[in-house]
């Protein structure tokens, strides 16, 4: 729970001094839309699909390359999705990245950079919390590139769809399903 707290504290408060001046109830909407808050059309779960079939390849990829007495460490059983409680934490974690490096960080890269240069650094900006994994056993370095390629789809997605809620979505299904292949 704190960590979407921690993720979603910069957009709240980037909605809340865009908001601020004359019309407020029409610039807090545009803040809204400018972070990607809202549910997005039907479509753009069509384009989510997609994407979650890529992610779960992208993310089998690395764990098959991982040596399993790796992967039984103590570090990684953290990715085990071993009760709800986990599940839940799991959920919370990836609607909170999603909310500030898709929905906050993504689209002010995008709007200012264009969609290569905001999506390509997005991406490499997420990459960046994951590097530590490293620090647990140099051989999870398969992880890094799984972690750069989905958060470029996830940026993607963000950008084609004009909101990160199909990407939270994905993101959320993508990390449950890891955690029950982990278990």
């Amino acid at each position: 729970m704190a960590e979407l707290v921690l993720f979603c504290l910069p957009t709240i408060v980037y909605v809340v001094v865009q908001s601020g001046g004359q019309d407020r109830r029409s610039r807090f909407r545009a803040a809204l839309a400018r972070a990607g808050v809202s549910w997005g059309s039907p479509s753009g779960y069509g384009w989510a699909l997609l994407v979650l079939l890529l992610m779960m390849l992208t993310a089998w990829l690395p764990l098959a390359l991982i040596p399993a007495d790796v992967q039984g460490t103590s570090g990684m059983s953290l990715a085990r999705l071993t009760s709800v409680g986990t599940a839940i934490g799991i959920a919370l974690r990836a609607i909170g990245e999603e909310v500030f490096f898709r929905g906050l960080l993504g689209g002010v890269l995008m709007r200012r950079l264009g969609f290569g240069w905001g999506d390509l650094l997005q991406a490499t900006i997420f990459l960046v919390p994951h590097v530590p994994l490293l620090l647990l056993d140099v051989r999870l370095w398969p992880l890094l590139p799984a972690q750069f390629a989905a958060g470029w789809m996830m940026g993607w997605l963000r950008h084609k769809t004009d909101t990160f809620v199909p990407g939270a979505v994905v993101h959320v299904v993508v990390n449950i399903v890891g955690g029950l292949i982990r278990a």
